[in-house]
């Protein structure tokens, strides 16, 4: 069973009584412990597509599976819950609270989960040593560079132990040697963790990371390619 079916799914945004298609009938299925990069120009729904696989928007037709269940059959107490348990968000803007610890920062998604107090602390400085950002610990995320803060927020999608990890541009902001070090973190959150990993890009060398490629235009898929990542994730980063 597919982790993510997507069947004829269509996104329609109204404004004023203006109707635009962002996603015109969209589907694929993605497995557990795939790594997938959603290419294309900006316009091309690759986002929005993001946005309606990780239960932050609703589509507006077809038909949408994860875990083998629809998103029409879950409840809004079963969304939050799936959304903050198996789901990661990494954005391109990083979203961390400014004047908050990294500790507090990568902590915050467990003040919402099940996950007993008791084993909030060690989660926490698992996933921030697991970013490699341990020497950071109780620094504020404003003391941050960059390439800091996306590793940061990389740890605070995986404190939760997610099932999957939907990045949408994570190295948009970043320059080349930053975007370097968060790339081969999510390619050993793959290789070595066996997490799914959906990633939305418009940069060729951040899709090499994947190991299949789905390419989007006009909110259409163009084409959907296996490829072989030319990334390992023994390249180990740099502090």
């Amino acid at each position: 069973m597919a982790l993510i079916e997507a069947q004829n799914l269509k996104k329609i945004y109204v404004n004023d009584e203006v109707q635009t298609p962002a996603l015109q009938g969209v589907s694929f299925k993605i497995e557990s412990g795939e790594f997938v990069a959603v290419m294309g120009p900006s316009g091309s729904g690759k986002s929005t597509l993001l946005h309606v696989l990780g239960f932050l928007d609703r589509h507006s037709g077809g038909e949408y599976r994860f875990d083998g269940k629809m998103i029409d059959d879950y409840s809004k107490e079963e969304i939050a819950h799936v959304r903050n348990k198996k789901m990661g968000f990494v954005f391109q803007s990083f979203n961390l609270l400014p004047r908050t610890t990294v500790f507090e920062n990568v902590r915050l998604p467990l003040l919402y989960s099940d996950v007993p107090k008791s084993e909030w602390e060690e989660r926490t400085k698992k996933a921030i040593e697991s970013v490699g950002l341990a020497h950071r610990l109780n620094y504020e995320s404003a003391q941050l560079s960059g390439g800091e803060k996306q590793r940061a927020a990389i740890a605070r999608a995986l404190v939760n132990d997610p099932q999957v990890i939907f990045a949408d541009e994570p190295t948009g902001n970043l320059d080349s040697k930053s975007g370097q070090i968060v790339m081969n973190i999510i390619q050993k959150l793959f290789e070595e963790q066996g997490r799914t990993v959906i990633l939305v890009t418009h940069e060729t060398y951040t899709a090499e990371y994947a190991e299949r490629v789905i390419t989007m235009r006009d909110g259409k898929i163009e084409s959907d390619k296996k490829v072989h990542s030319r990334h390992n994730a023994s390249d180990h980063f740099k502090k």
